[in-house]
């Protein structure tokens, strides 16, 4: 049996050890975690349960929003292993995860042979293990073996809106050597993988599925991956030929052949072998299984043709036969030349939606020119398209596409896009007259005028600026003022973003449907709110394409029209009562919907509060430090005639005085700090406002019994990349008198 163990150690996965302890039974009770509560059927509890888990789902796995992450540890380097958490739902200050449970494999007691229903449970134990016999000899040499083998569970979760990427590593030399990182999202209340592992198989189960559903070879984006099974027990090993001018290397093997405590004989090692581009061109693979030191043939030869384009961003898979691929071409409809690939840092998307519902079909991101999608049918007329490829210096718009090719396995597109320049060369967000007076002055050579962004007035398309620009300039500003439209009573200088719901939200040229309206609006058009009438709540005034005018946000029925942007984020109440106190707390939002909370929110938090701000909810037992909300859809016109620009490099220490100035104790502060400085310190500056009556009147607070002092603070700031004059903020200072409540959060507004 040791010669068993040996060699399956030899195989190279990492295992440990356990107690010497009888085989857990299974409870009657649901298991329960301090974070979680009950957990699912499906979460490991023991060794046997982390060892089929790992078989059926590999590392990670997500079901009922729950993330679970299995990996096997040598028990005498136990230490060596670690784990980190990231990504924004670290930010929030809630447990992303309970402590990893380490399940170490139970030694059971020999059982007594006139003992049945000892010798029945002592063989299940068996058969979960996947021992193959009830040889208890197996134990007997497990128990002094050296190299004894443990899973570590981890359980993790993500809020709605947020994300969360876990890193593991393992000690090697002196250092720690990254050796997995897993992502997660969570947009829409759904919980899902965003990594490699997302399609990327590591179990048996998976490979199958895999395969079966893409063949020996595929292309995921950037990726090639190729199913190897090779049975080294055979004298069988796996040579791989490449040719062409383009080239690919290998950049990970996933192993897929699964945990097992004794070694199937016979069986080959399941692995998917992925591999990234690293020069453009056509490449012919052949991956061949055999003998390479017998004259025989080889037992299997897997042929694929693949083109690496666009500097290595995307690979092509042109192999006779196979299925499901588009390749969509972005021209200039004007000039006819190539649209130029995107910045990394920004989000160029084509969206895809139905014509008859206007509900979203896909969202594909332009990371590159030519974009090649893993489907046959990322076109097609049943299906509206629009564009996001916006800039500075304009945007390009109004997708016209021409189906240039169609087969059965393959779709070439040219999508052909009218570019609109922005004309704002004085980067104030707006094209008005004072872009064409610094464009004149340029022009002119007159000192001190410097454009901010001259392709924003290249409108005569011939990569550079002179007097016919100037006169497109102008006739452009006489040809939109023509229009007209109502002035609005209130002027928003940080308006909120918004986008369209649905096609066809008219522009009008005033706050009402008796104006004429400008034009019709596509679903998922950004707007910005530019002003508001004192009297009348569901118009505001907006600009697209550079026409002004006024849309209706809320249809008659109730329907919104337009959705908002802006993110109550983080809002945490803190309570502070003189003695031991049960406390009722309610909010009533009128300008936002209610998103997260933590405790869940059920027609309020009933709490039982202590001195020392420890909270216990009441509903499931779990105990907080406050308790925690935000809310989207922020309808709310933020206070910004006084407040405060800062640099982004001084954001720590601003924060640092206001906040302890306006009351926020040490600890509250910090944890106001550590969520929302990473958010502003990279900005090159922040308009900052602390919001009053604005805030409080729409996120109405309701605490019962009464609190004798309240304290909420409320940031909203603007990211900016030049300075702003702005009057200073007077602030208020807070005591803390009897039982005292304190409330805190904020918003970013986008520009």
């Amino acid at each position: 049996m040791k010669k068993r163990l040996i060699a399956f150690l030899t195989s190279g996965l990492m295992l440990t050890a356990a107690a010497n302890i009888p085989p857990a039974m299974a409870a009657d009770v649901p298991a329960e975690d301090p974070i979680f509560g009950v957990l699912p059927d499906w979460v490991p509890q023991d060794f046997a349960d982390a060892m089929l888990f790992y078989n059926e789902y590999g590392k990670s796995h997500v079901e009922d929003n729950i993330i679970c992450l299995v990996r096997p540890m040598l028990q005498f380097k136990e230490d060596d292993y670690q784990f980190s958490v990231g990504g924004s739902m670290t930010c929030i200050n809630t447990p992303a995860n309970s402590i990893p449970k380490i399940c170490e494999l139970d030694i059971p007691e020999k059982p007594d042979k006139s003992d049945e229903a000892a010798v029945a449970a002592y063989e299940e134990y068996c058969d979960r293990l996947g021992l193959g016999s009830y040889d208890y000899d197996f134990f007997e040499a497990y128990a002094s073996c050296k190299t004894q083998y443990a899973f570590e569970v981890e359980l993790f979760r993500v809020f709605e809106g947020y994300d969360l990427s876990v890193v593991w590593s393992e000690k090697s030399g002196d250092d720690q050597k990254v050796t997995e990182t897993f992502r997660f999202e969570n947009k829409n209340g759904v919980t899902t993988e965003t990594d490699i592992y997302s399609w990327l198989p590591d179990s048996k189960p998976e490979y199958k599925a895999f395969e079966k559903e893409y063949g020996k070879t595929s292309v995921h984006g950037n990726y090639l991956a190729y199913c190897a099974d090779v049975n080294a027990s055979t004298g069988a090993s796996l040579t791989v030929e490449q040719t062409g001018d383009g080239q690919i290397k290998e950049y990970m093997q996933s192993g897929c052949s699964g945990f097992h405590l004794v070694p199937i004989d016979g069986s080959g090692a399941s692995s998917v072998i992925v591999y990234e581009s690293s020069a453009d061109g056509d490449i012919d693979m052949t991956w061949k299984v055999g003998r390479t030191w017998s004259e025989e043939e080889p037992f299997e030869i897997t042929s694929g043709s693949y083109a690496v384009m666009n500097d290595c961003s995307a690979i092509l898979d042109c192999t006779p036969g196979r299925e499901g691929t588009s390749v969509i071409t972005f021209v200039d409809k004007d000039t006819g030349e190539l649209i130029p690939e995107p910045d990394p840092s920004d989000r160029f998307y084509l969206l895809k939606t139905t014509i008859q519902s206007h509900q979203t079909g896909e969202i594909y991101d332009i990371t590159s020119n030519p974009l090649t999608v893993d489907s046959v049918y990322a076109y097609s007329t049943g299906w509206t398209y629009s564009i996001n490829m916006a800039s500075d210096a304009g945007r390009y718009d109004a997708p016209e596409f021409e189906m240039t090719l169609q087969t059965y396995d393959r779709a070439e597109v040219i999508c052909r896009v009218k570019w609109y320049p922005s004309g704002d060369v004085n980067g104030d967000s707006a094209f008005s007259v004072s872009d064409a007076v610094l464009l004149q002055e340029w022009l002119l050579g007159i000192p001190g005028a410097a454009l901010k962004n001259w392709e924003a007035a290249d409108f005569c398309r011939d990569g550079r600026l002179d007097i016919y620009d100037l006169c497109a300039v102008k006739q452009e500003l006489v040809k939109r003022n023509a229009v007209g439209y109502v002035e609005p009573d209130n002027y928003v200088e940080w308006g909120t973003l918004l986008s369209v719901a649905n096609d066809g939200l008219k522009l009008y040229r005033g706050p009402g449907e008796s104006y004429g309206y400008v034009t019709s609006l596509p679903a998922d058009t950004l707007l910005r709110e530019l002003g508001y009438q004192n009297d009348t709540d569901n118009w505001l005034f907006t600009q697209y394409n550079d026409q002004y005018g006024w849309i209706k946000t809320v249809q008659d029925d109730g329907t919104p029209t337009v959705c908002y942007m802006a993110v109550a984020d983080k809002p945490v109440i803190y309570l502070y009562p003189e003695e031991e106190t049960d406390v009722h707390v309610e909010l009533e939002l009128t300008e936002s919907e209610l998103s997260t909370t933590y405790p869940r929110y059920n027609n309020g938090w009933d709490v039982t509060a202590y001195p020392d701000g420890t909270l216990l909810n009441k509903a499931d037992g779990t105990h907080h430090r406050y308790l925690f909300w935000d809310a989207v859809n922020c309808r709310t016109r933020f206070d910004f005639s006084a407040g405060f620009c800062v640099a982004g490099a001084d954001t720590e220490s601003f924060l640092r005085e206001k906040l302890t100035y306006m009351g926020l104790t040490e600890d509250e502060m910090n944890e106001f700090i550590v969520y929302w400085l990473p958010r502003m310190e990279h900005n090159a500056y922040n308009l900052i406002a602390f919001q009053g009556d604005v805030y409080t009147d729409s996120a109405k607070l309701g605490i019962t019994p009464a609190p004798d002092s309240l304290l909420r603070v409320f940031m909203a700031y603007v990211p900016l990349e030049d300075a702003v004059s702005i009057a200073p903020q007077q602030l208020d200072t807070f005591e803390r008198n009897g039982f005292a409540a304190v409330e805190w959060g904020g918003c970013e507004v986008r520009t």
